[in-house]
């Protein structure tokens, strides 16, 4: 039986300080716990509640456990104590935190460049997309929110596990690469009429009510933005950043 101190612990890993005082994250909900399992990451402990044993997602899934520790039962109180949300799904794992990288020396790939993004679901969503168009390198500045918060990693879905990311950096260190550094700006130039002959690029996505700071703005050599069709004030930064993604991954 998991005891008090136990679960102190583990719902310290919804804050970042308990992440880093314990080298510690959490993912909860099948299909990112599948993820995880598919990408081999290393598992500590798994935890199911008895309505969530009994379930076919369950069983769908617990003939993967073999190579883990076996799973923990716990109750649906304990549940929700760890993982804070209002209705957990059932099934709960913790994970050692990565090795958050620096840059490395010779960078040869495309980047996506997030700039003092605060909002976890934002976040989470780009962190996705990255993932699905295929510029699995990530870097995020200073003041983003930490990529392993419990809401980034619901939001992504299991993008994390197929993604480099390099946590405090700055933008000036991609000057002393080849790579082009665009920005999206909605008063840039449209992205269906670029076209670039360098080889990689970063892209670089500001915050939902600042957008590009101002220390980064100058480091900017194209400013893109996305032409709209129909109305609306503006686009979600996600959804802005997404569909850039999608366009420079496929010009």
């Amino acid at each position: 039986m998991i005891s008090k101190t136990e679960i102190k612990k583990l719902s310290r890993l919804s804050t970042k300080k308990g992440r880093n005082e314990y080298g510690l994250y959490l993912i909860e909900g099948l299909r990112i716990i599948r993820s995880a399992l598919r990408a081999q990451i290393p598992i500590n402990r798994i935890f199911v509640t008895a309505r969530f044993e009994k379930s076919v997602d369950y069983q769908s899934i617990s003939n993967r456990f073999n190579k883990l520790p076996k799973p923990e039962f716990i109750d649906e109180k304990t549940m929700k104590q760890i993982t804070k949300t209002v209705t957990p799904s059932g099934i709960l794992a913790v994970c050692p935190m990565p090795n958050i990288t620096k840059l490395p020396s010779t960078m040869t790939s495309n980047w996506l460049y997030l700039d003092k993004i605060a909002d976890p679901g934002n976040l989470g969503t780009l962190l996705r997309s990255a993932a699905w168009f295929g510029t699995t390198q990530v870097a995020l500045s200073m003041q983003c929110t930490d990529p392993f918060n419990p809401k980034v990693i619901r939001s992504g879905m299991g993008a994390h596990f197929s993604l480099q990311m390099v946590t405090n950096c700055d933008l000036r260190e991609f000057k002393n690469s080849d790579h082009l550094i665009i920005g999206a700006d909605h008063r840039g130039k449209s992205i269906v009429d670029f076209n670039h002959s360098a080889k990689d690029w970063v892209l670089v996505i500001g915050s939902e009510a600042h957008g590009i700071s101002n220390e980064n703005r100058n480091l900017i050599e194209y400013s893109l933005s996305i032409p709209a069709k129909g109305s609306g004030n503006s686009l979600n930064a996600a959804v802005a950043g997404s569909i850039m993604l999608y366009c420079l991954n496929n010009l």
